[in-house]
């Protein structure tokens, strides 16, 4: 069963993953297995951090000897405005996903990792439907459109996906009203809809048959954005694969060697 720690009680340890909320992070189990699998002596947790608490939350890690940091929803942004040596790409889609504390360095792992797990997908028409217009969606958002997708965003919340449209340079009219699928080989959600297992309203009718259906989001079952998805017969992905590659790389940039990808898969499947 999965656990974390309020940041006041977080125990000693090396490594952890923050977020609101993040008892159901697969990240500690991933990465206790890579660490058992080289036999490296490391404890990676998982510690709850409310919204506003970010930076007090990291010096405090820092104190107990934590190393590194991943973030979760919703403090990827947080987390960017606490660091002090920020990567390019991090900048660009100001979001940090990936922290050393002893520097107060961050990159972004997220749109390098989600680029990742694209390789065996190779459709006709690279056209995506990304939902969100938070920190994710950014990151995700300039990954797709860095691997030449024609992007097209929707946002329950207009003004986000138009503020995102514009500050990535996508025509205004790549904006949608409505969830709409319509023409797009990939449908990607960023939001967090699904740790609260709520629906998007996206109109599953309109979608292509042969599109992913990718949700950044994972849980013990589908999804109810993969659930709708899979009935209207799209493949579907949820997101452990992207876990595993943006954990190996932050593993990576944290420890100078590579993980064993295949045990850190296994250990959340």
């Amino acid at each position: 069963m999965n656990s974390s720690f309020p940041w006041r009680e977080a125990p000693e340890a090396e490594f952890g993953v923050i977020g609101d909320p993040v008892a159901h992070s697969l990240s500690p189990r991933m990465h206790t297995a890579a660490y058992q699998a080289l036999g490296l002596i490391y404890r990676y947790v998982a510690i709850q951090v409310p919204t506003g608490e970010v930076a007090a939350a990291l010096t405090h890690l820092g104190t107990l000897g934590y190393k590194g940091i991943n973030v979760t929803v919703p403090h990827k942004e947080e987390a960017l405005a606490w660091a002090t040596h920020v990567e390019p790409l991090a900048r660009r889609v100001r979001a940090a996903n990936t922290l050393r504390l002893a520097d107060k360095a961050c990159i972004n792992t997220d749109a390098p990792g989600f680029l990742d797990t694209l390789t065996a997908f190779d459709p006709r028409r690279r056209t995506a439907l990304l939902l969100g217009a938070g920190g994710s969606a950014r990151a995700i958002a300039v990954a797709l459109l860095t691997a030449g997708y024609n992007l097209f965003l929707y946002n329950r919340t207009a003004s986000r996906a138009e503020a995102l449209a514009d500050e990535l340079k996508i025509p205004a009219y790549q904006i949608r009203d409505t969830a709409d699928p319509t023409g797009a080989s990939l449908i990607v959600n960023t939001t967090s809809a699904s740790l609260n297992n709520d629906k998007l309203p996206i109109q599953w009718d309109r979608a292509d048959k042969g599109a992913l259906a990718y949700d950044l989001m994972y849980a013990k079952e589908p999804t109810p954005f993969l659930n709708s998805a899979a009935q209207r017969g799209l493949a579907t992905i949820d997101g452990r694969a992207m876990l595993v590659a943006q954990g190996a790389r932050s593993f990576k940039w944290w420890l100078g060697i590579d993980p064993p990808r295949d045990v850190m898969l296994k250990a959340i499947q």
